[in-house]
């Protein structure tokens, strides 16, 4: 009898498991833009600095030639829903040809704040995120079309740094941000000329099993041996009770 209630119990445990996995699968992701204008000749954030993670930085970061950057505020961002045309193979990081998409809908057009960020959240699918140029910020040549998809494994927050030089003239000094606890992460860069349909390398095409989702799933598998350890003990203590 204490066998079957437990049994009741853990199939419970595992029922609201199941259901928060999956909500944690459909959830909306979080995409946060943060703009550094890059120095002039400058192509990128230094590569000691660069890691392909989605993850936030919170150090003041340097480009390629050793100039530390600041945020720039008032500029836009052109977001778009899209759908891959054909089987996405010509559906790349940067630059996507429009011949390698179709357009869903517009998301809205979004503005750096006083930190250089733009903040918001969006639902499942590929997006087209278009900067553009304000020459009153220095920001004369706009930085590269991105496509991604979300979710990103293992993030349900992420953040980009798109790339683009200024008039260091025209900037905005950052604002200081508080030291965190641990070690952050540092900028990220999405590959050039990589195809979207590459699992490994592009930002946002990774599998959809989050390291959340994967320890859930382990714990399932756990709970379900676990089960059937205590349903075969049942039977056998039934069988010999007769």
């Amino acid at each position: 009898m204490r066998n079957r209630r437990l049994i009741k119990s853990l199939l419970f445990i595992l029922l609201m498991i199941m259901s928060l996995s999956a909500y944690q699968t459909f959830a909306d992701s979080r995409l946060t833009i943060v703009k550094y204008g890059l120095s002039p000749g400058a192509t990128g954030f230094s590569e000691s600095q660069t890691t392909n993670n989605g993850l936030e930085i919170n150090n003041l970061p340097l480009d390629n030639l050793g100039n530390e950057l600041s945020v720039v505020a008032d500029i836009h961002y052109l977001i778009y829903q899209i759908v891959p045309s054909g089987d996405g193979s010509e559906l790349t990081a940067i630059n996507p040809p429009q011949s390698s998409y179709s357009v869903l809908k517009e998301v809205g057009d979004f503005v750096t704040d006083d930190n250089g960020e733009v903040s918001l959240s969006l639902a499942d699918g590929y997006y087209l995120i278009e900067e553009q140029a304000n020459s009153a910020q220095g920001l004369t040549k706009a930085a590269p079309a991105l496509a991604v998809k979300f979710p990103v494994a293992s993030l349900s927050h992420v953040y980009l740094y798109p790339k683009s030089s200024v008039d260091k003239g025209e900037v905005n000094p950052p604002k200081e941000k508080p030291k965190p606890q641990e070690p952050s992460p540092k900028p990220i860069e999405i590959p050039k000329g990589e195809n979207l349909n590459d699992k490994v390398k592009v930002l946002g095409l990774l599998p959809k099993t989050g390291a959340v989702n994967s320890f859930l799933l382990m714990l399932s598998g756990f709970i379900l041996l676990f089960l059937l350890f205590l349903i075969k003990k049942n039977k056998r203590g039934e069988e010999e009770s007769k």
